[in-house]
């Protein structure tokens, strides 16, 4: 499909183009790099931030702390949240007048006056990472918690014996154990954010001019607004290449540090 000039409206007259999807794609196209460009940043912010904060979640919540299964129980709630409803959310707690976050930045000094997040072209990409990142925290604590729960304590005693201090423990014993659990979720979580739309659709469509315009995006408003399926597809092809060249070189990098 991605060698045709395919209309979705009019697929009787698709015929073969061979590259010329492409070759338009990386010659011509001027929104096609910064959909890229913004993908990276959304997928890399989130990635990072949701798992320095599930990492810290799980710690945490893997001690010994008063009302500890409630805690665990109420940090899933983002997570188990539809998408649509957190992006309505998202524009309510963001809108420029009587949002909750500018009430909440302005009540305790942080700002000095009310931000258009989303008509702003600065401020729109951030406002959108800070709630992914609100809603998939939990994921990593999951799964962090869980390797965590695995971890032999043996291990943490023979180090304690020895002398290692809190951080020497984390770092030499705890987060070699957890490895391969971080190898799998951030590779996962990449993925998923690389394909986030429902978020970014309802918030923003991909503006404003362009500031939130992801791949994901991109290529709906190519496939069902311009109606073109054949370029849609061509983003899409590349876009799965990216994907995968990215999952082969990082899983070849994790294997390799491991057997180091």
């Amino acid at each position: 499909l991605s060698l045709l000039n395919a209309n979705l409206f009019n697929s009787a007259s698709q015929h073969f183009v061979g590259l010329e999807n492409f070759i338009q794609l990386f010659a011509h196209d001027t929104v096609f790099p910064i959909a890229v460009l913004n993908t990276l940043e959304f997928t890399i912010a989130s990635v990072v931030l949701a798992f320095l904060l599930g990492l810290v979640l799980a710690l945490v919540l893997n001690e010994k702390i008063p009302l500890r299964n409630f805690f665990r129980g109420a940090a899933l709630i983002p997570w188990v949240i539809p998408g649509v409803i957190v992006a309505l959310l998202t524009l309510y707690m963001f809108n420029g007048q009587v949002g909750v976050v500018n009430y909440t930045l302005k009540s305790i000094g942080l700002i000095r006056k009310f931000i258009p997040w989303f008509a702003n072209e600065h401020a729109a990409m951030w406002a959108l990472i800070a709630v992914n990142v609100w809603n998939q925290t939990p994921f990593y604590m999951l799964m962090l918690l869980a390797g965590l729960q695995a971890r032999p304590e043996e291990l943490i005693e023979a180090a304690k014996i020895d002398g290692a201090a809190t951080f020497g423990r984390f770092w030499h014993v705890t987060l070699p154990h957890l490895r391969e659990i971080i190898m799998i979720i951030t590779a996962l979580m990449v993925i998923w954010n690389f394909n986030s739309f429902d978020l970014i659709w309802t918030a923003t469509q991909g503006g404003p001019v362009d500031a939130t315009m992801t791949l994901s995006v991109y290529t709906y408003r190519q496939a069902f607004l311009s109606f073109r399926m054949g370029y849609a597809t061509a983003i899409s092809v590349i876009w799965l290449l990216g994907l995968l060249v990215f999952s082969i070189f990082y899983v070849r990098v994790m294997e390799g540090s491991r057997r180091d």
